[in-house]
């Protein structure tokens, strides 16, 4: 199948997509340090200084005089695993001018982890897409008669970004929230996410070798506890579970990368998140319920290209309650797919290259990703619930000591919750047999 993402297929005159060659996608891996655009270190933009930040303004065309400059460390306990964050507040002279409150990013310097970081081009591919991706984006959509602005509801608004600091306007100011990233997700939130999804990847690679270094970690993680679980607290079908997970037991990141072929998928490629769960989604609240209602999605320091099912599985096995995804999963993935044909023809007057059939084609061929990384909603959230996300700062290797720290802190958990751990995750399998045994026999 031709290389081509939904971006590509709405081609323009203009040079929408950056990452074309030719009119399709480079083979290698677009995200790599040959192909992607550098973005160099000003080291005068120095996160804790107010200058930067005065600097910022003036980029952005606010040259009104600054009173002062605020900046505090949020108390964000067990976040900012793959940055450092603060919260900015500008005061401005004019005293009838609003204070301007900012959400910063800032890139980890020190330590082994810190060069991980950037071997896999972290805050580069989030910088060059507000800085590159997201223009041209917006410039071709405004082109077309059904725009209606979509676009500019997907993100907290970007000031500034390179690859060692990226400022946002702090979306809290402006009504939305953080729900308790410990809750999964019921079909109401669910819904509100998959059709955000939607318009993100109707605007427009971590999952490859070079990304081992960093998230084969995190995926191991997942396959290492969950075997742990099942065979010390062994219920009825662990055996099962067991033999599945033992294939990914060395290297799983790499085998299920081979399952994410980006030139044998049934949908063309898209723009994924990579990393769609509860902590990276913010909330509208409803001003007289208080219940959520529209969304935006945060951090884009994974984004890559491939089959929108990726995000799919990602979200839903991570973020959506167990019994809602057992019932409605393909419920949701139709919602996404008319959202997303709803964007694309009415509002950016394109056609769909895919069908809903060939979306469910990937997210079947690909549910193991969606399985091994729902092993975070099943016991990974309580792990890594006491971890200080500034530990990954320390000595030796930052990913094996956060290895040994999550089995560490499951070991504390096992005796209490070690059935009911096993249990779950037999229950996600079953999941995964039901969604296969549906088409063959179909």
């Amino acid at each position: 199948m031709e290389e081509r993402s939904i971006a590509a297929e709405h081609g323009t005159s203009s040079n929408f997509n950056p990452l074309r060659k030719n009119g399709n996608f480079k083979k290698e891996n677009i995200w790599d340090k040959k192909s992607c655009y550098r973005y160099k270190m000003d080291t005068t933009m120095n996160p804790d200084s107010e200058e930067t930040y005065k600097k910022i303004l003036l980029k952005n065309g606010i040259n009104t005089p600054v009173k002062n400059v605020c900046i505090k460390i949020p108390n964000f306990h067990g976040d900012q695993f793959a940055s450092q964050c603060k919260l900015v507040t500008v005061e401005f002279a004019d005293g009838t001018i609003p204070k301007l409150e900012l959400f910063v990013k800032a890139a980890i310097t020190i330590g082994e982890y810190a060069e991980q970081m950037r071997d896999v081009l972290m805050f580069e591919k989030e910088a060059q897409y507000f800085s590159k991706l997201l223009p041209e984006m917006e410039e071709f959509a405004k082109a077309q008669q059904g725009y209606d602005g979509f676009l500019e509801g997907l993100l907290p608004k970007c000031y500034y970004a390179s690859d060692v600091l990226i400022v946002f306007e702090n979306m809290t100011y402006q009504g939305f929230a953080m729900l308790n990233k410990a809750v999964l997700h019921d079909f109401q939130i669910a819904e509100a996410v998959i059709r955000t999804l939607a318009k993100f990847h109707a605007s427009k690679s971590i999952l490859s070798e070079a990304g081992e270094v960093l998230y084969g970690g995190w995926m191991q993680n997942g396959v290492d506890g969950a075997i742990k679980i099942l065979s010390s607290k062994p219920t009825p079908g662990s055996e099962k579970v067991l033999e599945y997970l033992k294939k990914y037991e060395t290297r799983g990141f790499l085998k299920i990368c081979k399952l994410l072929p980006l030139d044998n998928q049934s949908c063309s490629m898209s723009l994924n998140h990579g990393d769609l769960w509860n902590g990276n989604v913010m909330f509208q609240l409803n001003a007289e319920t208080k219940k959520p209602e529209s969304c935006l999605m945060l951090d884009l320091q994974t984004i890559h290209l491939g089959s929108p099912a990726v995000d799919l599985l990602i979200y839903l096995f991570i973020a959506v309650d167990h019994e809602v995804r057992k019932k409605e999963w393909k419920n949701l993935v139709r919602i996404f797919y008319d959202q997303l044909g709803e964007v694309v023809i009415d509002k950016l007057g394109q056609k769909l290259k895919f069908s809903f059939e060939d979306l469910l084609s990937d997210f079947r061929t690909q549910i193991d990703i969606g399985f091994v990384f729902g092993m975070y909603s099943v016991f990974g959230f309580e792990a890594l619930a006491n971890i200080d996300g500034n530990a990954m700062n320390s000595e030796g290797s930052a990913l094996d000591n956060l290895s040994s720290t999550i089995i560490t802190s499951l070991d504390r958990t096992m005796e209490q919750k070690g059935s009911t751990f096993s249990e779950n995750i037999v229950q996600m399998y079953n999941e995964v047999v039901d969604i296969l045994s549906e088409k063959n026999n179909q």
